[in-house]
C-alpha cells in the first residue's frame, strides 16, 4: 500500500486535489441544488468573517496598512444583506446551470462541425461526433428553456464530471513516483478541465515568468526557468508558443522538434480559410529548428516553452513509424509569392512563405486523414502533436480529442514534476 508520507509534495497535492474534487462531485450528485446554495452562503460568510477580522485588527495592526473603514463596513453590510436574499441564492444556481448549458452547446457545435468536415473528407468512425453533437446541443438548449427546471439534471452531470476529473488527478498522485514501464505504449484516458479554463494557461505561465524577472532583474529567462532531470536530453521537444499581443496569440500554438527539424501544423493558406478563419486547408511544414525559433521571436514576439521527451528505442521506433505513415499522405505545397495586408496596412509575405524561404522549410497539404482540413477547436496543432508524441504512450489529453495548447502545457508540466516520466527537461526561448 502506498503511504501518503512517501509521496513527493506534488504527489500529495494531486491526491488532496483529487479527493476534494471527487467529494465535491459526490455532493453534487447526492445534494443537487443544495450544494451551490451552501457555496453561495459560505462565500458571503467568508466575506463577513474577513471583514470582521479586519475591523478587529484596526485596534492592533499598523495604521498605514489598514483598509479604509468605510470599505470594511461596506463588506460587512453587503455580506449580511446579500447572504439573506433567497432570490440571489436561487439566481446563483441558475447562473451555474446556464453556464453549463452554454458550454454544452459550444461543445455540441464543435462536434457537429468536426463531423461535417470528416464527412466531407470521407473520414471513417465519424458517427460519434454527430450523435455527441446532437445530444450535447440538445441538452444545452433543453436546459435553457423556461418551460421546465433542468437544475437537478445539469448538476448531476456536473457532479459525475467532477468525479471523473478527480479520479484522473487522484491517479496522478498515487502513481506520482512510480517507475514507468519502458515498453509501455498503451495510452490511458485523461479527463481534463474545460477548454475555456485552460485556454490562457500559456499566457499565465509567461506572466508568472515575467513577474519573476521583474523582481529578479539579475537573472535571465533561461536561468529562471530552464530545468532538467540529471542532465538528460530528450529525442523530441514539444514547443508551446504564446505572446501578449492579442487573444489568439495568448491562447498559443503547439509544435514539436525531432532530429533538428520542427514539425508544425495549422491553417497557413489564407486563400482556403473560412468560418472566420477557424477552418482551412491543413498545412504541415518541416523546417530548421534554430532559424524557426528566431523567426517566431522576431515575427510575432512569441515566447516558446520547450519540453524535452526522452524515448526508449521502442518508443522512438513507434514515433518514426507514424511519421513515415504521415509522409505517405502528404502533398508538397508551395506558398504563393503574393503579399497580404496586415492590420497596420503594411503589405508583406505570408507566414507560410517566410517559413519556406527563411527557415529552409518544406510545406505540405494532406491527401487524406482527419488533418486534411484544419479546425481550430478539434483538428488543430495540439491534436497533431499529441497524435505523434502519443505513439510513445503518453496519456490521451481528452477523451473527445479536443485539445488546447494550455491543456497540453498543463500535462507536460505535471509530467516534468514526476521523477520517472518521459518529460526530462523544460526550457524557455524568450
Amino acid at each position: 500500500m502506498i503511504r501518503l508520507a512517501r509521496l513527493g509534495q506534488s504527489g500529495r497535492k494531486a491526491i488532496v486535489e483529487g479527493i476534494f474534487v471527487i467529494l465535491l462531485g459526490a455532493f453534487l450528485i447526492l445534494g443537487g441544488q443544495v450544494v451551490p446554495k451552501v457555496g453561495y452562503q459560505l462565500f458571503f460568510l467568508y466575506i463577513f468573517g474577513s471583514a470582521l477580522w479586519t475591523l478587529i485588527n484596526r485596534w492592533f495592526g499598523r495604521k498605514e496598512v489598514q483598509e479604509n473603514l468605510w470599505i470594511t463596513l461596506g463588506k460587512l453590510v453587503a455580506s449580511l444583506v446579500f447572504g439573506e436574499i433567497a432570490l440571489l441564492e436561487n439566481m446563483a444556481v441558475y447562473l451555474l446551470v446556464y453556464a453549463i448549458a452554454f458550454y454544452q452547446i459550444f461543445t455540441g457545435v464543435v462536434n457537429l462541425v468536426t463531423w461535417f468536415l470528416y464527412r466531407q473528407n470521407g473520414i471513417p468512425k465519424r458517427f460519434r461526433y454527430l450523435t455527441d453533437g446532437l445530444i450535447m446541443t440538445g441538452f444545452g438548449v433543453w436546459s435553457l428553456s423556461p418551460y421546465h427546471d433542468a437544475n437537478e439534471f445539469q448538476l448531476l452531470l456536473l457532479g459525475w464530471y467532477l468525479v471523473t476529473l478527480g479520479i484522473t488527478r487522484l491517479r496522478d498522485g498515487l502513481f506520482f513516483e512510480q517507475e514507468m514501464q519502458q515498453n509501455h505504449l498503451k495510452r490511458r484516458v485523461r479527463v481534463t478541465l474545460p477548454i475555456f479554463l485552460t485556454a490562457l494557461i500559456p499566457a499565465a505561465t509567461l506572466n508568472r515568468l515575467n513577474k519573476f524577472l521583474q523582481e529578479n532583474a539579475e537573472e535571465s529567462a533561461a536561468e529562471a526557468y530552464n530545468q532538467s532531470k540529471k542532465e538528460k536530453t530528450g529525442q523530441i521537444e514539444v514547443f508551446i508558443h504564446t505572446a501578449q499581443t492579442n487573444f489568439f496569440a495568448a491562447v498559443g500554438h503547439v509544435d514539436l522538434c525531432y532530429q533538428g527539424r520542427v514539425i508544425s501544423y495549422g491553417s497557413y493558406d489564407p486563400s482556403s480559410e473560412r468560418l472566420f478563419g477557424m477552418v482551412g486547408d491543413g498545412v504541415l511544414y518541416k523546417c530548421d529548428r534554430e532559424s524557426y525559433i528566431d523567426l517566431c521571436k522576431r515575427e510575432s514576439q512569441k515566447t516558446l516553452f520547450g519540453y524535452e521527451i526522452d524515448l526508449t528505442r521502442e518508443q522512438e521506433e513507434a514515433v518514426q513509424s507514424y511519421l513515415a505513415d504521415l509522409d505517405r499522405i502528404l502533398i508538397p505545397w508551395e506558398p504563393p509569392v503574393t503579399k497580404v495586408q496586415k492590420e497596420d496596412g503594411v503589405e508583406e509575405h505570408t507566414y507560410a512563405y517566410k517559413i519556406r524561404h527563411e527557415t529552409n522549410g518544406e510545406l505540405y497539404k494532406f491527401k487524406e486523414s482527419k488533418f486534411k482540413t484544419y479546425f481550430v477547436l478539434s483538428t488543430n496543432c495540439a491534436l497533431l502533436a499529441d497524435t505523434i508524441v502519443g505513439q510513445a504512450g503518453t496519456d490521451i489529453l481528452s477523451p473527445k480529442g479536443f485539445i488546447a495548447p494550455g491543456t497540453y502545457q498543463t500535462y507536460l508540466e505535471t509530467e516534468f514534476e514526476k521523477p520517472h516520466s518521459l518529460v526530462v527537461a523544460k526550457n524557455v526561448y524568450a
